[in-house]
């Protein structure tokens, strides 16, 4: 099932959930005692928690095997100051000024278990920062840092709160690549599984800094 089509039947299944549940509490002779009450209660919970469901499907790229989900490239333009180019699989790209020796990319990772895989629901990815550091202890601790937002931080995040309360059907993981040199000219490929990100060296530049980085 594709993301769009995910997001359509969870959004009709948790608003009819809620409308259905609202329509009892509106139609009191509907009700049978507190026993019912309390299933009218827990049908309107789930309706909401599918719709949250939705809202955050709505918000997540869908992800399948390993894919490539962005670029990097690097350009110096000073002492520990690089300008930085990410381009997303699927959004606009952006340039951004990173101070350091080192970057990273980070990704927040949804996967969904029970009722919601058999729908197909696919697990979904969705960048969340650019980051920058330093090689030295000292520096890192007393030198200007970078941390860039990639992601808009929608609310209800599902994510933060599947860590929070572990919610029943949804597994949050935070997949980050490994820091990875900068260099002049370099460029990445950043690839994305169902357990986290990996960094891939795309030209001779990054595979130099990589081979230096290593000795």
């Amino acid at each position: 099932m594709s993301r769009e089509l995910a997001t359509i039947v969870l959004t009709a299944l948790g608003a009819t959930l809620v409308i259905a549940s609202l329509l009892f509490f509106l139609r009191p002779r509907w009700l049978l005692g507190w026993l019912k009450g309390m299933l009218v209660f827990g049908i309107l919970l789930a309706g909401l928690y599918t719709l949250a469901i939705a809202v955050n499907v709505a918000g997540y790229q869908s992800l399948s095997g390993m894919q490539t989900v962005a670029s990097i490239g690097t350009r110096k333009q000073g002492d520990e100051i690089w300008r930085v180019t990410l381009e997303p699989a699927e959004g606009n790209p952006l340039i951004q000024t990173v101070r350091g020796d080192q970057w990273q990319v980070d990704a927040r990772i949804i996967r969904f278990s029970g009722p919601l895989r058999w729908l197909g629901v696919a697990p979904g990815y969705r960048l969340e920062r650019l980051s920058g550091r330093y090689m030295s202890l000292e520096r890192e601790r007393s030198a200007p840092r970078t941390v860039i937002g990639l992601s808009d931080g929608d609310w209800p995040d599902l994510w933060a709160l599947e860590q929070e309360f572990d919610l029943p059907f949804v597994e949050g993981i935070y997949g980050n690549a490994t820091f990875m040199p900068m260099r002049d000219g370099a460029v990445f490929d950043i690839r994305l599984s169902a357990s986290g990100l990996v960094a891939v060296p795309m030209n001779e530049q990054a595979r130099q800094a990589v081979r230096f980085w290593d000795e």
